[in-house]
């Protein structure tokens, strides 16, 4: 994916990625400069200046349809509207984050893209200080076991909505974003308007964009809560492993 940004996007944007396994984001867009004077001391997030991309790739039934649709593993690390990078001289700065959510569907020896959704972090998940909490120093259980080399990592796992369990979002490329004006400044046709409550009852609004390729400029009504989550969710945990002996 990085290949492909970097051979499309506008001469002197950089894409970074990390270079090592296990490291949330996947890779980080950015202008040099301004990122430079972001890293200095501003403070202006503008996501035209840099952004934070997590690729999540999903699995598909046999319809096309995506898999695990009321809910996809994050991992220890919950998704969140800014996420922190560092910069080469150890200072953090938190940036918007978008979640790439893509479908691949084998194509003869190769894979093609059958769905794309491109959702910015705060559609996810607005709580900062729970991507703080998650991503910072957690104390470990040391010393378990009868002889005592045993410990417990305590590493946190999330799962948080998958926006591809929608299925007005199959087989199309989308961008779903917070700002309701980009069909202004770029190729694209704002074709949706989409609305997430809160837990404490406030509305936020979204919005889905597509390339104006022969797109209409709407295609469909104001959605709700268009993402599906479990209808029965419980605190409890299920046993892990269990072993069925069947005599």
């Amino acid at each position: 994916m990085s290949d492909v940004l970097s051979r499309r996007l506008p001469q002197g944007i950089l894409v970074i990625t990390s270079g090592k396994p296990l490291v949330s984001p996947d890779l980080v867009v950015a202008r040099p400069e301004e990122t430079r004077l972001l890293i200095a001391g501003g403070t202006d997030l503008d996501a035209r200046r840099i952004v934070a991309v997590e690729v999540k790739k999903v699995n598909s039934d046999a319809s096309g349809r995506a898999a695990r649709s009321t809910g996809i593993d994050y991992n220890s690390t919950p998704p969140a509207a800014t996420v922190k990078v560092e910069s080469a001289a150890g200072n953090l700065l938190r940036v918007p984050a978008f979640y790439l959510f893509v479908v691949l569907l084998p194509h003869g020896e190769d894979q093609v893209v059958q769905t794309l959704a491109l959702v910015t972090g705060s559609a996810l998940n607005q709580d900062i200080q729970l991507y703080d909490d998650a991503t910072g120093v957690r104390q470990k259980s040391i010393g378990l076991g009868t002889f005592g080399d045993g410990l417990d990592r305590q590493r946190p796992m999330f799962v948080f909505a998958n926006p591809l369990g929608w299925p007005w979002l199959t087989g199309e490329a989308t961008l779903l974003h917070d700002r309701s004006d980009l069909a202004e400044e770029q190729n694209l046709v704002r074709v949706r308007e989409v609305e997430r409550t809160a837990k404490d009852g406030t509305v936020h609004t979204f919005w889905c964009y597509r390339l104006r390729r022969g797109v209409p400029d709407i295609t469909g009504p104001k959605v709700s809560e268009p993402f599906p989550t479990p209808a029965n969710r419980k605190t409890e945990t299920t046993p892990r492993g269990r072993f069925q002996v069947k005599l």
